[in-house]
């Protein structure tokens, strides 16, 4: 069966949507709730197209393909829907990008650079309301924001949610959910408790912008990795290495991982194999310890770091590893620390 997509002809499979069409030539279409292996329920509304069998747009992530189907991507119609959808989903964010955890690597921000969306026609100006009006409107937003961060694993603010529901279709557990009603309704644990999972991580992997994040003092980090009295040692589990690449193409150009780390602070590597996946926790300790007293090193000057996708590891924090880092933590220090630092490097060995 073949279709038309921007007057170009396609062969497509029975059952497959117009966005998994795209996303198999490689034709780009804007969206936020479509995320890998989950259902589609349309919820962003940046997925827009128009055919030849319906007067309205219609969301190519939930439209199946059919004999004779013609589709139109960037039609000035599906163009003008598209950018007020990005706008009203856009309106709560603009601003908050310099202090936003995730700056740079956030799929809201990048569509809405992409598209240019610089005018504010859902953002009641100041001049244009009373004192009265605008701390109501203040007093509105903050009611329905809620703050996480009593669990050891992932941090939550729902400030930045987009409500595209990734978190409610990807956890395993079933922790999220619709909270309140109409026009009140947030994206949140049952009654808002506090976040108790295994914590997995699909949730914070998922989240395409910053309602739901790694739980960690990045500064604190950053503030020991740039103690010259203190030896930061990275161990890397196996297959950490692919997936923080894919998480700094977009930051810097350097992907020569142990320069990478070297420049941020880290003196010493130590790369897990397959084989040692059933010793992890001996490896890490054993830098505190056997490693430690072989180099005649003070454990209490060394800080271990674990870089894995692991989360859940983040609460087992012991007297032999003092921080977990996941790849998307990695990408933000090396965002915060702006340039690779050149010039002189500081005992940079392995164990």
């Amino acid at each position: 069966m073949q279709i038309k997509i921007n007057n170009k002809k396609y062969t497509v499979k029975n059952g497959e949507t117009i966005l998994d069409v795209c996303r198999r030539k490689n034709i780009p279409v804007a969206t936020l709730c479509s995320f890998e292996g989950l259902s589609r329920g349309g919820a962003c509304r940046l997925c827009l197209v128009e055919t030849n069998k319906t007067e309205k747009l219609v969301t190519s992530c939930t439209t199946k393909v059919c004999e004779g189907l013609e589709v139109f991507i960037e039609s000035e119609k599906v163009q003008k829907a598209r950018r007020i959808n990005l706008e009203l989903l856009w309106a709560d964010h603009a601003g908050k990008c310099v202090t936003c955890k995730k700056n740079r690597m956030c799929e809201l921000q990048k569509l809405a650079e992409e598209y240019r969306i610089e005018n504010f026609h859902f953002v009641p100006r100041r001049g244009e309301m009373t004192s009265k009006e605008e701390l109501n409107l203040v007093h509105d937003n903050w009611s329905r924001v809620v703050v996480e961060n009593d669990n050891p694993c992932v941090s939550r603010n729902s400030e930045f949610c987009v409500e595209c529901r990734r978190c409610i279709s990807i956890c395993p557990e079933k922790k999220f959910g619709f909270n309140n009603r109409a026009g009140d309704v947030i994206v949140g644990t049952p009654y808002e408790k506090v976040l108790d999972c295994s914590f997995c991580g699909e949730c914070v992997r998922a989240c395409p912008t910053a309602a739901l994040t790694d739980q960690n003092n990045l500064e604190k980090i950053a503030s020991d990795l740039s103690d010259l009295k203190k030896l930061s040692v990275a161990v890397f589990d196996f297959g950490i290495l692919d997936k923080i690449k894919e998480q700094i193409k977009n930051i810097t150009p350097e992907q020569n991982l142990e320069k990478l780390f070297f420049a941020l602070g880290f003196e010493r590597i130590i790369n897990l194999k397959d084989e040692d996946k059933n010793r992890e926790d001996e490896i890490i300790k054993n830098v505190k310890t056997t490693d430690a007293k072989r180099e005649k090193i003070d454990p209490r000057n060394i800080r271990t770091f674990f870089i894995s996708s692991k989360i859940s590891k983040k609460a087992q924090k012991s007297e032999f590893l003092d921080y977990v880092l996941t790849d998307r933590e990695v990408a933000r220090l090396v965002r915060d620390a702006g340039k690779i630092v050149t010039g002189k490097i500081k005992n940079n060995t392995r164990l």
